[in-house]
């Protein structure tokens, strides 16, 4: 096997055009860093001239010297690796004009390889920064970004069609910043992104974008309780039913108990020995009492600090033995926790339509007027199987991007690395 096609494989490169000599590796400073230079030569016999396309006949397109280019290759070991190749110049006759040797190992006019470019494109679907892309690839970051927004704008765009099921919401990319995002709540595929989550921004977006028709087609919209979305999709989409994700219905009588546990747990910060016994107690187990209730065991018996060997029913018991008002707003949790957890809409509005007993905190008082006002939307949540945990997810993948470049400053680049990071890691997910 000749030496020609053992370096082409391990070079990766397939062009049999492309022609190695003996002893063509060699190794010196380059900028400051050892660096491998591979010597090669690109020649063949053209069938016609570039320029004004006539046929080679009789000679008519002779070898005219050859243009020797250095060409960035992925890293070969721990060095950076360079391709000098020796691209042979040609001569028509025909319309006395020269051009040179083409390969499919890099575009014309540029000496930065095909291989590397993919290799940036791969790399960007990890959670790296530009930087680190730049050096693990032997290529500057500018030219980095560079093909990460190439590739991004080539990639099919998705606003030709709406699909049935939509999901909103927003995050932060610059200090006092939030940008737009929606998505197929039932693929999880970004359909867009703005920089803007302004009404305005966003009415402009889908109004120049998808017909009245498409978006009558739209069937659910999921979002969090944010009440300018509600008002907004009534006028974009109008057949569409908002479905207000159920984590964040949680989420809101959630920190209303444990804004009150809190409250409660600071007035027995006294020097008072038992009422210093409570606060503790009250501090270090505050996530029993968020629990839903029917979650408790009765009867495995575990050691507690502070309490010793006992179950989880007996420590939420006594917790809630240390304040009436604690107890009152616990004993209203868990019953809007229940009712959530088994989507009954029934139990959720009698809970919430009745009376409020003496004691309940303002917290709560806010989170019921919340819910009453959303009620319509939770009703949705209980109907249809979607939520929001696809695009939080998504959102929490955004965050980590913009962290390890310590932010972006231009948020179309920003934007672009998004696109791609997620098209890549859903089609290698897919293969």
């Amino acid at each position: 096997m000749s030496i020609n096609h053992d370096i082409r494989n391990l070079l990766d490169i397939q062009d049999s055009n492309i022609h190695f000599a003996t002893n063509c590796v060699n190794q010196r400073l380059y900028k400051g860093r050892m660096s491998k230079f591979i010597t090669a030569k690109l020649t063949y016999t053209p069938e016609c001239c570039k320029v004004c396309k006539k046929e080679n006949k009789d000679f008519s397109i002779i070898k005219n010297g050859t243009q020797e280019s250095r060409i960035s290759l992925p890293m070969m070991g721990v060095h950076r690796t360079f391709l000098l190749l020796k691209k042979q110049r040609f001569f028509c006759k025909s319309c006395s004009s020269t051009f040179v040797a083409e390969s499919e190992v890099i575009n014309r006019f540029c000496f930065i390889s095909n291989q590397s470019k993919s290799l940036v494109t791969l790399k960007a679907s990890e959670a790296q920064s530009i930087t680190l892309i730049a050096q693990d690839t032997s290529v500057s970051p500018t030219s980095v970004q560079r093909f990460i927004n190439q590739f991004s704008e080539s990639m099919p765009k998705k606003f030709n069609d709406l699909p049935k099921h939509l999901s909103f919401d927003e995050f932060k990319y610059l200090k006092g910043r939030m940008a737009f995002e929606y998505i197929n709540a039932k693929t999880g595929t970004i359909l867009g992104i703005l920089p803007s989550r302004l009404s305005r921004d966003i009415k402009d977006h889908f109004l120049s974008r998808y017909s009245y028709a498409q978006r009558c087609a739209v069937e659910t919209i999921t979002i969090d309780m944010n009440a300018g979305y509600e008002k907004l999709i009534k006028e974009l989409f109008p057949k569409a039913k908002i479905i207000i994700d159920r984590f964040h219905l949680v989420q809101l009588i959630n920190r209303s108990m444990n804004k009150l546990r809190i409250s409660v747990m600071n007035d027995f910060r006294t020097s008072n020995g038992a009422d210093q016994k409570k606060y503790r107690r009250l501090k270090k187990h505050w996530k029993l009492p968020l629990k839903n209730a029917l979650d408790l065991s009765f009867t495995s018996y575990k050691n507690f600090p502070l309490f010793g060997q006992t179950t989880d029913a007996t420590v939420v018991e006594t917790l809630m033995s240390y304040s009436e008002r604690l107890k009152v707003n616990y004993n209203l949790y868990q019953s809007i926790l229940t009712a959530l957890k088994d989507k009954n809409l029934e139990q959720l509005t009698e809970i919430l339509e009745k009376p409020l007993v003496e004691g309940i905190s303002k917290d709560f008082k806010r989170s019921i007027k919340t819910l009453k006002y959303h009620l319509s939307s939770i009703k949705n949540s209980f109907l249809f199987p979607y939520n929001n945990g696809r695009i939080e997810g998504i959102n929490n993948k955004i965050k980590v991007l913009n962290r390890v470049a310590y932010g972006y400053r231009n948020f179309e680049n920003y934007r672009n690395r998004i696109y791609l990071h997620f098209a890549l890691k859903r089609a290698s997910h897919a293969s």
